[in-house]
């Protein structure tokens, strides 16, 4: 995955809208999948337009040279959507990627809070024999609800933020640095293995 781009770093001490490409660099965390996990509330789930709107800004910049240039197909393949994660100066939005096929099976809406992890290190797509099909599989994540948003009780069991993959430790503005004495997350269940605060 490239580093995340310097407009992305810059652009989280402000809040941008959902898919913002004109000064976030469409909150895309890098170049390829997010390689930890997050626990948000979507705020945005893309339509086509804004998917296209995306991917147009992505393959400009050199992002996803193993995908086809096709937007109709990154449509079909990819649900995009804009999840809200605490920053140092308020909320803000990181834009990650999930299967179109998941993602009809369970319809995420905005204000629900979900989970996104990266598909496991090492692990082959289902179509190992339709390159295209494997190009998706190895861009996209996995996202899923912990709460729907009209359970006003549920969200109060998990932290929202960015933690890292290997051992739950919460990751600072840059997506990458643990902080110093910060959260830590159980990887199994996402909820906090001690209460916020102390």
């Amino acid at each position: 995955m490239k580093a995340v781009p310097l407009g992305f770093v810059v652009s989280l001490a402000v809040q941008a809208a959902p898919f913002d490409c004109r000064t976030d660099a469409c909150g895309l965390p890098g170049d390829g999948p997010f390689l930890d996990l997050v626990v948000g509330t979507v705020t945005s789930v893309a339509d086509d337009s804004a998917a296209q709107r995306v991917f147009a800004w992505a393959r400009e910049h050199d992002y996803w040279k193993s995908l086809q240039p096709d937007p109709r197909l990154f449509v079909e393949s990819i649900q995009v959507m804009s999840i809200e994660i605490p920053g140092p100066q308020g909320q803000r939005e990181i834009t990650l990627l999930m299967g179109r096929e998941h993602y009809e099976a369970i319809k995420i809406a905005a204000g629900d809070l979900v989970r996104y992890t990266p598909h496991p290190s090492g692990h082959a797509g289902p179509n190992l024999k339709d390159p295209v099909a494997d190009a998706y599989w190895t861009l996209f994540g996995c996202i899923a609800v912990l709460c729907r948003a009209e359970d006003r009780s549920c969200p109060s069991r998990y932290a929202p933020g960015v933690y890292r993959l290997a051992d739950g430790a919460e990751l600072g503005v840059d997506l990458r640095t643990p902080v110093a004495d910060g959260l830590r997350i159980d990887i199994g269940t996402y909820q906090p293995l001690r209460a916020v605060g102390q």
